[in-house]
């Protein structure tokens, strides 16, 4: 079912696996997003759902809501994800780990392994980057990437819940198929944005209200990059977001309310830091987000110095 909520916005429902498949899907975790941060048990939870969908013999069962921004520019069908990647990111785990297994011999099945790696988790024709259906962010990227390899990194979340649903599969009380079925079960929302026509700021700022937890810090990082085209979000963030994470040992929040202190002779509330932020860059940099972005690098080394006590003279440092 399609939905228009404007002439551009685009409501879909869905389900999960339908929302994956389809031919050169590329969904790309923008670098303003949070890593992938699901534990065990959030991973334990889903997995619990998705057995008791097969169990008490239920239709469906409704995952929530998918928001991505579609970029017309991009030579692929690539799609930005801005609500919804931690779980496409597990639910996309929980299938290679199904499909490893079966690929192993380690579970017997009827299942066509080949659907589940094809359909959901590559693009079989492409090459690079864009083979892989999913790039999460970050380090979570190469995490990612290292399992469709066999290989692991050990202290990433992404392996960690990898290892996980292998044992709980194998360990299940039901068989894989029908454990296989019950996935194909899970509804989504889709809310589909064009870049150029819909303003994915508003959109996420809506969704923020609604429930999603984020710092003061992730909504100014959010605001500063999410209108930028996907190119510049990323090499704003490499060049100078995460040096100001660096900097302050990702310790932002506070480092842009003193920033905010500093600049406007005001402490602003504890939670109207992003306010305070949006009415200063209003106010002073409304179409200079690079040299924003330069000045909040420059003062995050201030910061730095002072905080942490890391001046080049250590006799300031003894006073710091």
């Amino acid at each position: 079912m399609v939905t228009r909520l404007t002439k551009y916005m685009r409501v879909y429902n869905k389900r999960f696996v339908e929302f994956l498949e389809g031919n050169d899907k590329h969904f790309v975790i923008p670098v303003y997003q949070r890593n992938y941060d699901w534990s065990k048990e959030q991973c334990k939870r889903l997995f619990d759902d998705i057995i008791q969908l097969y169990k008490k013999s239920f239709k469906n069962h409704f995952l929530g809501t998918i928001v991505s921004i579609y970029d017309e520019e991009s030579e692929k069908r690539e799609y930005l994800i801005i609500d919804g990647q931690q779980r496409i990111t597990t639910l996309s785990i929980l299938l290679l780990a199904i499909y490893d297994l079966l690929n192993s011999n380690e579970l017997t099945s009827t299942i066509n392994k080949q659907e589940i790696k094809d359909e959901y988790l590559v693009n079989k024709y492409s090459q690079g980057e864009k083979r892989i259906r999913l790039k999460p962010v970050k380090d979570d990227n190469l995490a990612f990437i290292k399992l469709f390899e066999g290989e692991f990194i050990p202290d990433s979340n992404i392996t960690k819940n990898y290892h996980y649903f292998r044992e709980l599969i194998k360990n299940m009380d039901i068989s894989v198929d029908e454990f296989y079925k019950a996935i194909k079960k899970l509804m989504v929302v889709e809310i589909e944005l064009i870049r150029s026509e819909d303003d994915p700021q508003l959109i996420f700022e809506s969704l923020n209200s609604t429930g999603l937890s984020l710092s003061q810090s992730d909504l100014v990082r959010n605001y500063i990059l999410m209108r930028q085209p996907s190119r510049k979000q990323e090499e704003f963030y490499n060049q100078y977001w995460y040096k100001i994470e660096r900097n302050t040992k990702f310790n932002v929040d506070n480092f842009i309310r003193d920033f905010l202190t500093y600049k406007e002779r005001v402490i602003p509330n504890k939670d109207k830091v992003y306010e305070s932020f949006k009415n200063y860059v209003m106010n002073n940099h409304p179409n200079e987000i690079e040299t924003l972005l330069k000045e909040l690098v420059k003062f995050s080394e201030y910061y730095q110095r002072i905080a942490f006590a890391k001046d080049p003279e250590l006799e300031i440092n003894i006073f710091l």
